[in-house]
């Protein structure tokens, strides 16, 4: 059975020690946390130094950490990887094996998630510790991909557009809402269609809405109703890509 310690207690760190606690094909060994505590069956290490020998780490820190707490890892020719989108695996320390191993999802630690939906980007140094990563991945009972660098950046920028700056016109629209007192949960069924509809439909083919049929007196009408400059900015730049994207 593999042995596995996970460094970091971010969200990340957080649902990768709940998914490799929950197999039984792998031995979540030890989890380097400062500030949680888990469960009394698995060793809680305050301090990368203090870490004992596994055979893989998992590093689940921010991008800019990531060569820092590598260096800090005591051990040598073991395999150590990291859970960044856009970062190579160079920047880990070479006196190990390095890899990446990227599931590319949001996390949250109060948002339970069906693990076993995530895709696993994986990446090694040679091939036999990409095998490893392999196995690691269908042990835990997830589908993987094996991803180069190049298209590991490139996955990563467009989930930062397609999540994180969704998520943020969310934010908006719930502050456009909040304004007149109106409920956001009325918009969640048009949610949930908007991203129901890409499993069928090509995102291109799915566009809807007055910038998609180019009607300007609602566009005019909306852009008179916001307020605020920058997001009346941002509603006139996204509606003129929409219009020169479909030839209005």
């Amino acid at each position: 059975m593999i042995k596995v310690t996970i460094i970091g207690s971010g969200n990340v760190g957080f649902h990768l020690v709940n998914l490799f606690h929950n197999s039984t094909k792998i031995k979540l060994y030890e989890w380097c946390s400062r500030s949680l505590d888990f469960d009394e069956r698995i060793e809680v290490i305050n301090e990368i130094e203090n870490l004992s020998e596994s055979d893989i780490y998992v590093i689940c820190v921010s991008d800019k950490s990531i060569t820092e707490v590598s260096d800090k890892i005591q051990f040598k020719n073991k395999l150590v990887v990291h859970t960044s989108g856009s970062t190579p695996y160079n920047s880990l320390n070479n006196n190990n094996r390095r890899g990446v191993f990227y599931p590319l999802q949001t996390f949250s630690k109060s948002q339970k998630l069906n693990y076993s939906e995530i895709p696993i980007c994986i990446e090694a140094e040679n091939d036999k510790d990409l095998e490893t990563l392999k196995k690691l991945s269908l042990d835990l009972n997830c589908k993987y991909y094996e991803i180069n660098f190049e298209e590991r950046k490139t996955l990563h920028l467009a989930a930062i557009i397609s999540n994180n700056f969704t998520n943020f016109l969310f934010g908006i629209s719930k502050e456009i809402i909040d304004s007149k007192n109106l409920d956001f949960n009325i918009l969640k069924p048009l949610i949930n269609e908007t991203v129901n509809k890409i499993h069928k439909l090509d995102p291109i083919k799915a566009q809807t809405g007055p910038a998609r049929r180019n009607d300007v007196n609602i566009m005019k009408m909306h852009e008179n109703m916001l307020k605020n400059e920058e997001i009346k900015s941002l509603y006139m730049v996204i509606s003129k890509m929409i219009k020169e994207k479909y030839g209005n």
